[in-house]
């Protein structure tokens, strides 16, 4: 369970947990982004996979969602003990959580986080012009020595290495596009590995009703959505 508070480096959750993240031997990652205010399938994925894991990569478009994840005391113990968060284009640059106190929380348009001692980045996308490629997000992790970066804003899941940096794109939980479904991603981080393990899983709902989570294979190669 998260500790309600925003560190200097913009993180969420308690100094000491977010310093042991830095140094663990290795780490299961919750990779979400774009819900756009589907408040009830962030909260599902968060009660299935949440309590697993060791921390919480939000991409943008929904950070409002977030907030209400860490304002609701039932979803709150399925909360990571760690989050990270970035603006979308349809975030604003602070936000407000509201529980014993206001709580105003600042929203970082970039963040790097380091996990089992990797620097991981997190954006949201539109600043690199991935809706045509990862060419410039890939630059950009690379001059920031990262082993990885996760972005959203396509809403297409989508996950390449180029010169040797994971770049990789959850999708949407809730408005996907290019005839791909509603996904999210499991990242797993070990300090002695080089390669990072990553598994996408597809949103979909049972017979009666309930919302089901299948293993998901994404598309290979760039994802362009203008031709």
């Amino acid at each position: 369970m998260v500790e309600i508070v925003q560190q200097k480096d913009f993180s969420f959750g308690s100094a000491e947990r977010v310093h042991a993240l830095e140094s663990a031997d290795s780490a299961q990652v919750l990779v979400i982004s774009d819900s756009h205010g589907n408040k009830n399938t962030f909260f599902s994925i968060l009660h299935q996979f949440g309590p697993t894991c060791d921390a919480l990569c939000f991409c943008g478009d929904g950070v409002t969602d977030v907030c209400s994840a860490l304002e609701n005391s039932h979803i709150q113990p399925f909360l990571p003990p760690v989050i990270f968060f970035v603006k979308g284009n349809g975030d604003n640059s602070t936000a407000t959580v509201l529980t014993q106190n206001r709580l105003v929380i600042f929203v970082p348009t970039d963040k790097e986080a380091v996990i089992c001692g990797k620097k991981i980045l997190l954006t949201h996308g539109h600043k690199y012009n991935v809706y045509i490629g990862t060419n410039e997000l890939k630059r950009f992790a690379s001059g920031k020595k990262a082993a990885a970066a996760f972005y959203g804003h396509t809403h297409v899941a989508n996950a390449q290495i180029k010169n040797k940096v994971l770049l990789l794109n959850p999708g949407s939980c809730s408005l996907p596009r290019g005839n791909v479904p509603q996904t999210f991603a499991i990242v797993n981080i070990n300090k002695n590995d080089e390669k990072i393990d990553y598994q996408y899983f597809r949103l979909g709902w049972s017979a009666t009703e309930e919302i089901t989570f299948t293993p998901y294979e994404p598309p290979k190669g760039e994802v362009n959505l203008f031709w």
